[in-house]
């Protein structure tokens, strides 16, 4: 009797999808896999935890040091694995859809035949899928990769407003240690497609550690902080939205954001996703009197589709107006910037919107969401080991109850119940399994 067996690219589907952002198994993803990935690429891949020592990594696999060492820079050259140094020691992690192998595979400038089938291949993956399976787990829940920052020249002048650094682009930029640029990949990519805006492509900044890894795998270029402040200035002028990495502390990117071409925006404007970039804590609001309805103004220059011009019949004329969906409105103040009439100006939220303070706080967040809290812990317990989930579960010993409630629930753990129940929130106060 045959036995059926599991391939490297089956097994690294299934090991990106267990990852928070997901990968669902498609035909357009298996041959995706199969043009990044060899197979010894796949193998490798399939098998690394959430983020690993090379030395740790190869001893467990029982694989010279150097030749692993060189096979893992090849991966990282092409964006298919983060790598970074710490104390001295290597560290890698496999790289996720997104962000990840597809930003890393556009980002660089290439003539490979293979570049316009990987164009149509992502496309009809990360689009043009009628049921949006890949969409749908990536953007499902409130905690996403991205957050809208808000223009700071479309803020009122008086009452006096309060902006945080990590809300403010130009402190993002001004204040890192290390800026880089790189080719903006959905651009890129719309381009290979045939359907590219005129929007300037070299936009795409990051900042510090994934400014370095990125440089090194030669997917940026190195550029002073104000050189970073042209590029913001010049997507601005342009009617770019600004996009950041979801957390408070050690931003890693920033994106210059067009409504035809980014993911994120096409999740919103084509899949009905409208969490899938989470807002600024500022609102778009139009007066009525002041609204023109013009055609050329905010409705075209919305990166959400979160304005429609509108008309009635009154007094003999028609009248237009624009209109705002304030459920789809990402706060990141184009439209004011856009608007010749001053009817448009940014009011805060009633309520505010929760960003993470770090990664591993928004890795947690998504992972308790969509139901992969167990996968994660399970895979940084395999490679960073004991000490990465015991700084984990701190995190969640300082979320809210209810989401320690929440990420107990996939684990049915009733260690970790138990733990949770001493650290906030008391035995009695804990539902039964």
């Amino acid at each position: 009797m045959g036995h059926v067996t599991t391939s490297s690219y089956e097994r690294l589907q299934q090991r990106l999808d267990r990852m928070p952002t997901g990968a669902p198994d498609t035909a357009a993803l298996r041959r995706i896999l199969r043009l990044l990935f060899s197979p010894e690429e796949a193998e490798l891949a399939a098998q690394l935890p959430t983020i690993v020592a090379v030395g740790t990594l190869a001893q467990r696999l029982g694989r010279d040091r150097a030749e692993l060492d060189e096979l893992l820079t090849g991966m990282a050259r092409r964006g298919l694995v983060f790598d970074l140094e710490h104390r001295g020691e290597r560290w890698v992690s496999l790289a996720p859809v997104v962000i990840g192998f597809f930003e890393f595979t556009f980002m660089r400038v290439d003539d490979e035949a293979a570049m316009p089938e990987l164009a149509e291949l992502f496309d009809e993956y990360l689009f043009a899928d009628p049921g949006h399976r890949f969409a749908e787990a990536v953007f499902r829940g409130s905690v996403q990769v991205g957050r809208s920052l808000v223009r700071e020249e479309a803020l009122p002048d008086a009452p006096p407003t309060e902006v945080l650094a990590w809300e403010r682009a130009t402190s993002i930029v001004a204040d890192a240690r290390n800026v880089a640029v790189g080719n903006c990949p959905c651009r890129v990519h719309a381009g290979l497609q045939g359907h590219a805006c005129d929007a300037p492509v070299r936009t795409c900044l990051s900042f510090d550690g994934a400014a370095q890894a990125l440089v090194r795998a030669g997917l940026a270029e190195p550029i002073s902080n104000d050189e970073g402040l042209e590029i913001l200035a010049a997507s601005k002028a342009a009617g770019l939205a600004q996009t950041a990495d979801n957390v408070q502390q050690q931003i890693s990117y920033l994106c210059n954001c067009c409504g035809c071409c980014c993911g994120m925006m096409q999740a919103i404007r084509s899949a009905g996703l409208h969490d899938a970039i989470v807002p600024s804590n500022w609102v778009a609001s139009i007066d009525p009197d002041q609204c023109r309805g013009c055609r050329d103004g905010c409705v075209s220059a919305c990166p959400a589709e979160a304005i429609a011009r509108v008309d009635s019949e009154g007094q003999g004329r028609r009248r237009y107006w624009a209109v705002l969906d304030a459920e789809r409105c990402l706060g990141c103040g184009v439209c004011a910037e856009a608007c010749r009439f001053d009817a448009l100006e940014l009011v805060p939220r009633e309520r505010r919107s929760f960003t993470p303070r770090t990664t591993v706080d928004r890795m947690i967040a998504m992972a308790v969401e969509r139901g992969k809290l167990g996968d994660l812990m399970l895979d940084t317990l395999d490679g960073a080991g004991a000490t990465a989930v015991a700084r984990m579960l701190q995190h969640l010993e300082r979320s809210a109850p209810g989401t320690a409630l929440r990420a107990i629930e996939p684990l049915r753990s009733v260690f970790l119940r138990g733990l949770l129940a001493v650290v906030h929130l008391g035995s009695s106060r804990i539902p039964a399994p």
